[in-house]
């Protein structure tokens, strides 16, 4: 392989990393699945979700808190997939991020935003 391919794949490499490193949102370290959801709203900093939907669904009461990226409240940074989903099921923390509500809501027959 030539030398400047190669570099240009650790560049492209090293930018990818970067950029996913920026997206993740550290509050969600602080969360463990089974928490209550008080426990889960503390551990997000104490910052109230921009929204809550709630479902009745098998019994289950379902609440998906979206919460913006710490700092970022303009209209683009509120939109539905720029925000971090945290999922409580009847009171306690199931999860989060878009891969556990899509499934979640896939699951519940749950309409959730677009990708």
């Amino acid at each position: 392989m030539h030398v400047t391919k190669k570099v240009g794949i650790a560049a492209v490499g090293s930018l990818l990393a970067m950029t996913a490193c920026e997206r993740a949102d550290p509050r969600l370290e602080n969360l463990t699945v089974g928490i209550a959801k008080d426990s889960a709203m503390t551990a997000m900093e104490g910052e109230a979700p921009k929204r809550i939907d709630s479902y009745l669904y098998n019994g289950q009461y379902i609440e998906a808190m979206l919460f913006p990226r710490k700092g970022k409240t303009d209209s683009a940074a509120t939109a539905d997939r720029k925000m971090t989903p945290v999922v409580v099921i009847n009171g306690k923390l199931a999860g989060w991020g878009w891969d556990y509500w899509d499934s979640t809501a896939t699951a519940s027959h749950i309409e959730v935003a677009p990708k």
